[in-house]
């Protein structure tokens, strides 16, 4: 009887301790590489997904693409630490009905933007230590 007991209690333990482990592992960031980050903030403007969903993703070839918010663009970048540098290569000439966000996000990609956090799944890019852009981030993609 006190074989079946200590054997229960192992066994109870060890659930507890994978469902422990499974949760930490959830509760870590995201990676900046091949995740789909969500753009939800530029230069202190809330954006509001009213049209195509404004994203980017660095992909671990060093090249960068994405959705300005109605039109696709491209580059590449590098990385170091938390210090990153991107060139903006170009984008699709589509003319959208608002072009507000497209022409914040270019000049941000363009010009402003030294440094990168992530932080519970969000990533920042920042000008010294100023958030420029803040993107959710939704995916890690395979």
């Amino acid at each position: 009887m006190m074989k079946k007991l200590i054997l229960f209690c192992i066994c109870i333990l060890t659930v507890f301790m994978l469902s422990a482990g499974g949760r930490k592992k959830s509760a870590e960031n995201l990676p900046l590489l091949n995740t789909k980050w969500i753009l939800t903030v530029i230069y202190d403007d809330v954006i509001l997904q009213d049209m195509d969903t404004a994203y980017i993703i660095f992909n671990d070839n060093y090249k960068f693409s994405g959705n300005l918010g109605c039109n696709l663009f491209f580059g590449e970048f590098n990385y170091r630490k938390k210090k990153i540098r991107l060139d903006y290569f170009g984008a699709t000439k589509k003319l959208c009905a608002n072009m507000e966000v497209e022409e914040q996000f270019v000049k941000a990609i363009r010009n402003d933007i030294l440094q990168y956090n992530i932080e519970k799944n969000k990533l920042y890019l920042l000008y010294k230590n100023k958030t420029i852009c803040k993107f959710e981030g939704i995916t890690s993609l395979p």
